[in-house]
């Protein structure tokens, strides 16, 4: 079962984009690639530039022959550019606001990763944009996110 996140970036041009991500989207995993390999402007703004994802990975380029079925170790996986889908259900969803942009309420993501334009923050997709945190601080244990634990459109539990 995917650990299912959203991934919110404040663009260059001002304006917001939210991206979906199937696996992974724990704070060890997708939290921590976030911080380490998306911590500029211009990589966070390539990274939601091809739409929702099926997992992250630390570059977001397309290197020769990486697609869904043969995947390039290293690189995230794209549902439109690497798995052919309609742009249409994958491209991200942009708003003129943060508010704009943020998950709807009972979606099925766990956790929502948000760059502002100088760092990323996290928080619960079922809470406030305001109640995020700073990530290297969540990433240290410092501050504490306890998103929902979702299956089958239901609340089963907390992340510890």
């Amino acid at each position: 079962m995917g650990t299912r996140s959203d991934i919110i970036v404040k663009r260059t041009d001002g304006t917001w984009a939210r991206v979906y991500c199937h696996w992974d989207g724990y704070l060890e995993h997708n939290g921590a690639l976030l911080a380490e390999h998306y911590n500029s402007q211009t990589l966070a703004d390539a990274l939601v530039e091809n739409g929702s994802m099926s997992s992250l990975d630390e570059k977001c380029d397309k290197p020769d022959g990486h697609t869904f079925d043969n995947r390039v170790a290293g690189y995230t996986v794209y549902y439109h550019r690497d798995r052919g889908e309609s742009w249409d259900h994958t491209q991200p969803q942009t708003g003129d606001t943060l508010a704009s942009v943020w998950p709807p309420a009972g979606t099925w993501t766990e956790y929502t990763y948000v760059w502002d334009g100088t760092a990323w923050w996290v928080g619960d997709p079922d809470g406030e944009p305001t109640e995020l945190i700073e990530l290297n601080a969540a990433l240290k244990g410092e501050k504490k996110i306890h998103p929902a634990i979702k299956a089958f459109g239901l609340t089963i539990g907390r992340h510890s």
